[in-house]
């Protein structure tokens, strides 16, 4: 490994854990995880069709550093909300669906799925066997649809999220949720 993503590797792992401990702090370490695997799992998405695109399966941008890009993305209405207190409203479902994530059934369990299909979409297209990809992709895909058309305990409003521990954060600049 380069002394760049040696560098790069060691800021990550600092910068993942303090956005960690921010949102332990309030007791939201859901909110850490639902973004964190979502935007991974972009950022992962990207660097696969982008390298399937060009034909090429190497390049400069890391799988990791993908998927960091793609949490930070997805985390940007959390900073608006704990440095500004910018309060959580459905346009910033433009950062990778901030707000409608959460009416996901099953989120946490529906997004590690995503992200482990998407990282096995990612390993496979870099072995160069497309139509093993695809079919594999095909496969996953629709079992993840499956499980999700079969899950229970969807949200329907913002009041029932905010009835459950860890979905409502407590804003440190205004006082209130």
């Amino acid at each position: 490994m380069t002394p760049r993503r040696w560098t790069t590797l060691i800021l990550v792992v600092l910068f993942e854990a303090w956005m960690y401990d921010r949102y332990a702090a309030l007791g939201a370490q859901f909110h850490f995880w639902l973004h964190g695997l979502f935007g991974a799992a972009l950022g992962l998405a990207a660097l696969t069709l982008f390298r399937l695109a060009r034909r090429r399966l190497d390049g400069r941008v890391a799988p990791w550093e993908a998927g960091w890009a793609g949490h930070l993305y997805s985390a940007v209405p959390d900073f608006l909300f704990l440095l500004f207190g910018v309060l959580h409203m459905f346009w910033m479902d433009v950062f990778a669906l901030h707000i409608t994530l959460h009416f996901v059934p099953r989120p946490l369990l529906t997004m590690w799925a995503l992200f482990s299909v998407i990282l096995l979409g990612y390993g496979l297209a870099m072995t160069d066997r497309r139509p093993a990809t695809l079919s594999t992709l095909a496969v996953a895909a629709g079992g993840l649809v499956l499980a999700l058309a079969f899950a229970s305990d969807v949200p329907v409003t913002v009041g029932e999220l905010r009835t459950h521990d860890g979905f409502a954060l407590m804003c440190p600049v205004i006082g209130h949720a």
